[in-house]
């Protein structure tokens, strides 16, 4: 029986080694953390790449709106300046197998423990002259005291550089308190920003908290990075496996997977997650900003 992620190591035989333990150390004060090469998805990267184009192909303009179905009458592209998929778990095999890669597992378990979920996994590429962000979180505002949440992980498909669009991180910014806004009025830079070229196959961790930013592809060569969702258990997933796994896709995974997506038997079930139109969502972070400037002016 699979009652914890420690029984799918053990069983998996994972053991969590001397580099395993630094990443995660580094992980913890940082906010992030990058293992060099990972051997499923060099061994299989072009089967990656081939299935990840022929869903762009397919899918066009709809590509990641899973989940936010309510929001396609508000909107065209879910984001005008990338490529995006969603709901990948569904769409082959290859990307199943994500769930028990020995990186990705041993390190998620090095950080929440038993207390974790694969819940989504999705595909960004930034077209040419597009891409690039100002510095944000992937999670709501951290409290004081507060224990990770959320993390994402990023197998990365094509080699990234400065031309083609890396991701930049603030070091320890994941420690803050609030949003970005709350602490810079530039979010477009800042001083101890730091950008790393990765190499086709390598993994990124990163926890939901830590201010970060994709960057513009000036070259509009490929950047094709997966992201992996991971958060707590009784954290609702930002894509309910139970319903966008189809019946025939659930019926072929294993008692590991079932538990590791939380659609098994005795696994938490997640109401279906009502996604407002833009200008509602928006409507929220407006208010905090107004909130904040009516403070200052008080003062």
């Amino acid at each position: 029986m699979i009652d914890s992620v420690k029984t799918i190591l053990e069983k998996l035989d994972y053991k969590i080694d001397a580099e395993d333990t630094r990443l995660i150390e580094f992980f913890n004060e940082n906010g992030y953390c990058i293992v060099p090469k990972s051997d499923l998805v060099a061994n299989n990267l072009e089967e990656y790449r081939r299935v990840v184009d022929s869903l762009l192909q397919k899918e066009s303009w709809r590509g990641g709106w899973e989940g936010k179905e309510e929001r396609m009458k508000y909107k065209g592209d879910y984001q005008p300046g990338a490529n995006r998929l969603g709901n990948l778990f569904n769409k082959h095999e290859l990307f199943i197998k994500l769930i028990t890669e020995k990186n990705i597992l041993k390190i998620a378990y090095g950080i929440f423990g038993d207390d974790m979920q694969f819940d989504a996994l999705d595909m960004r590429e930034p077209r040419k002259n597009k891409g690039g962000q100002g510095f944000h979180l992937d999670w709501v505002a951290r409290k004081e005291n507060d224990k990770i949440q959320n993390m994402l992980v990023f197998p990365v498909l094509d080699d990234a550089n400065k031309s083609n669009g890396v991701i930049r991180f603030v070091p320890k910014s994941h420690k803050k308190t609030g949003y970005v806004e709350d602490h810079i009025a530039d979010k477009l830079s800042h001083p101890e920003e730091t950008s790393f070229e990765l190499k086709k196959a390598c993994i990124v961790f990163m926890h939901g908290n830590l201010w970060h930013s994709g960057t513009t592809n000036t070259t509009g060569n490929r950047r094709r990075f997966l992201y992996l969702d991971i958060r707590r258990r009784n954290i609702p997933q930002l894509l309910n496996q139970r319903i966008y796994l189809d019946e025939n896709t659930q019926k072929k995974l294993t008692d590991l997977e079932k538990f590791l997506l939380c659609v098994g038997d005795n696994h938490p079930v997640f109401e279906p997650r009502s996604y407002e139109p833009p200008y509602v969502a928006n409507k929220t972070l407006m208010e905090r900003r107004i909130s904040k400037l009516l403070k200052k002016i008080k003062k």
